[in-house]
């Protein structure tokens, strides 16, 4: 292929990985510079980080490379169908940036890195095959990827980085692949039209806001390898009606699901330890009851529901706390076993009108900092709730604290 040497006047030209915030001054330095070149003009206009590339040169007057070859550093923004040559190693920072027409990217075995932002707003690529030969892929890689329907990842990648799916809006399915272990902050955020996510069973981690605005979600699978989550993990899935968690998550709550206003059903896997430290426990710590009476359930696991509302911990034998509330009523009346509630536990709840419940529950995101509810907290958390009853016939029955693991 035909290469044309970058003149060393391009040397004082500022860094690529801030071309976006280039001056017009300089882009105008830039052109004259270009004009000069036997390159197609207005051709590679953006590319401007000779400083750091000394040794690049343009090919066909499309592409830039550098470390003779190695790296394919820049691609021209009118690209529409473009082949990585065998040779390149490294797809830099941004290269295909900004390829609004590009339909088409086939990426050759030889490469192992792809850098941050490599395909950022190629709002024309439908598809793409990343092969067995790269292990490792840069943060926002398909951002604002607007029509990306199909991606099929290398085996060697263990996680999703941050946003790599982010405002990927024509995205319906995906199976997450085998080997993937961490699904990084932001990672589908605004993926529109996600209907459904096959997890794994290597799954250990999902950072925050990871699914938040999937606003097609409408079932979420946690697999049992899952054992940390962040906050706003399903914020904004107006569709979401049912969630399976994990029995290895130790948290979870309103924090999770703002805005998810139809969910039905959230389940868990038994906890058989669960299940027998409370049979052991039940009469040794609390007074005769009715166990068939659902006011005294004895929970499969560390977190189970009751009706609409996800509860932890042991009715009588440890405190109890209201965790999430997914209730379509307008009344709710909080049950008499509840100790503790989380301040954002009612934030799926969009008709709550009247809420009933003791006034000696107290109410915190944190177990061990107990705040009592009064009527600024209940204004300040759950602004849709116009009128509170404070009864106090709602009162727990006697109760001793147990150690949950």
């Amino acid at each position: 292929m035909p290469r044309s040497r970058l003149k060393a006047g391009w040397c004082e030209n500022s860094s690529f990985d801030n071309m976006d915030t280039e001056n017009k001054q300089q882009l105008n330095e830039d052109e004259e510079i270009l004009e000069e070149l036997p390159i197609s003009k207005g051709r590679l206009k953006q590319f401007n980080d000779q400083k750091h590339w000394p040794d690049a040169y343009v090919v066909d007057g499309i592409a830039v490379y550098g470390a003779e070859g190695r790296i394919l550093i820049y691609v021209d923004e009118n690209v529409e169908k473009f082949d990585v040559p065998e040779g390149v190693v490294n797809i830099y920072h941004r290269c295909f940036a900004g390829c609004e027409k590009l339909q088409q990217v086939r990426i050759s075995s030889s490469v192992r890195r792809i850098g941050k932002r490599a395909f950022y707003g190629c709002v024309s690529l439908k598809e793409i095959i990343i092969p067995e030969s790269v292990y490792m892929v840069g943060e926002e890689m398909f951002m604002h990827c607007s029509s990306l329907e199909h991606v099929v990842l290398s085996s060697q990648i263990t996680e999703i980085p941050a946003r790599m799916f982010c405002n990927c809006r024509s995205l319906k399915y995906w199976q997450l692949p085998e080997h993937i272990k961490t699904i990084e902050v932001e990672a589908f955020r605004r993926c529109y039209s996600l209907e459904r996510l096959e997890p794994n069973e290597q799954l250990e981690v999902i950072r925050e806001n990871a699914f938040e605005d999937c606003r097609s979600l409408k079932e979420f699978i946690m697999p049992e390898s899952v054992r940390y989550i962040q906050p706003g993990l399903f914020n904004g899935c107006h569709s979401l009606e049912h969630i399976h968690l994990s029995s290895h998550i130790k948290d979870f709550g309103g924090s999770g699901c703002r805005d998810c206003w139809n969910i039905k059903q959230i389940t868990m896997l038994e906890d058989e330890y669960m299940k027998s430290y409370a049979r052991e426990h039940w009469e040794e710590y609390s007074d005769t009851v009715d166990m068939s009476k659902s006011e005294n359930p004895i929970p499969e696991s560390k977190f189970w529901t009751m009706g609409d509302t996800l509860y932890f911990g042991i009715p009588r034998l440890t405190s109890v706390c209201l965790v999430l509330c997914f209730s379509k009523e307008k009344d709710f009346t909080i049950p008499s076993f509840v100790t503790n509630i989380k301040s954002n536990a009612f934030v799926t709840c969009r008709n709550l009108r009247t809420l009933r419940l003791s006034p000696f529950i107290k109410a915190s995101d944190d177990p061990w900092e107990r705040n009592c509810i009064t009527y600024s907290f209940i204004y300040d958390n759950w602004p849709q709730v116009e009128n509170i009853i404070f009864d106090e016939t709602l009162k727990h029955t006697k109760y001793a604290f147990g150690l949950l693991g």
